[in-house]
């Protein structure tokens, strides 16, 4: 196989959930403009069909799902119908995460449940995501954990979902070495600043000062792009990272 080849997606399948907007939008695109058919896991329904239609449009099939990743019982029943659709799972991206009420919480101040909220959205359901498309996946496949560099700094504001995303990195690690014989790698990427939606409406910011303002803060001159992020992962679910696992890889423009 050539190094060009052993960048092509084709013949493979993934669900990527978040996948209706933002990072987990960029990267669904992203696979199957290598060649991947892409399930879209999301809780809007509207926005999974906007994404699966421009998946289609590439000339992949595509699946949307509208679900919660907080709601246990889906992923097993999402995972069931993406085998069922495609035959099989080979790339599993567990993106969905942030924070639901688009607020900073200081943990002096932060209640228990919001804890445990941070803590399930950013960590558990990723673990579940990554242990149940574990068990439908054949021999070979591509797991990637979405975390965010906040996980190896201190974040004012965001103390449990910097907890939650270096959590993952252990997870990651560990998960890495017991479904390695199985051949089935283990990744993370840690995006930096993607104006998404998200990080505007949390940050009560325009995306046009959000960019002015963390452009300023990164070597490279400019805030990500889901495309930056959508590029780690094609290569991570490629056959040319079959030898890389266990690893986290951060798309920030540089260190701050």
């Amino acid at each position: 196989m050539s190094l060009d080849d052993q960048f092509h997606l084709g013949g493979q399948t993934a669900l990527v959930t978040g996948g209706g907007r933002g990072i987990g939008r960029g990267i669904a695109l992203g696979l199957a403009d290598c060649g991947a058919d892409v399930a879209v896991l999301a809780r809007r329904q509207a926005d999974v069909d906007a994404v699966a239609r421009e998946i289609e449009s590439r000339g992949r099939r595509a699946l949307a799902i509208s679900a919660d990743v907080m709601d246990w019982d889906r992923m097993p029943e999402a995972l069931d119908r993406v085998v069922n659709a495609f035959g099989h799972l080979d790339i599993m991206v567990n993106n969905a995460g942030g924070n639901l009420d688009r607020k900073t919480h200081a943990l002096p101040d932060m209640t228990i449940e919001k804890f445990d909220e941070q803590l399930h959205l950013n960590m558990k359901t990723k673990f579940w995501g990554s242990q149940q498309a574990a068990k439908r996946m054949r021999d070979g496949g591509s797991i990637i954990n979405i975390i965010s560099v906040a996980a190896h700094r201190a974040s004012p504001g965001f103390g449990v979902y910097s907890a939650a995303n270096l959590g993952m990195v252990s997870l990651t690690r560990t998960l890495a070495v017991e479904l390695a014989p199985r051949g089935i790698t283990v990744n993370c990427i840690a995006p930096g600043v993607i104006v998404t939606d998200m990080l505007v409406e949390t940050m009560n910011l325009t995306e046009e000062k959000a960019n002015e303002i963390f452009a300023r803060q990164i070597p490279l001159g400019r805030t990500g792009t889901p495309g930056d992020c959508a590029a780690a992962a094609v290569f991570f679910a490629s056959p040319a990272a079959r030898w890389i696992t266990g690893q986290y890889l951060d798309v920030a423009g540089g260190p701050a």
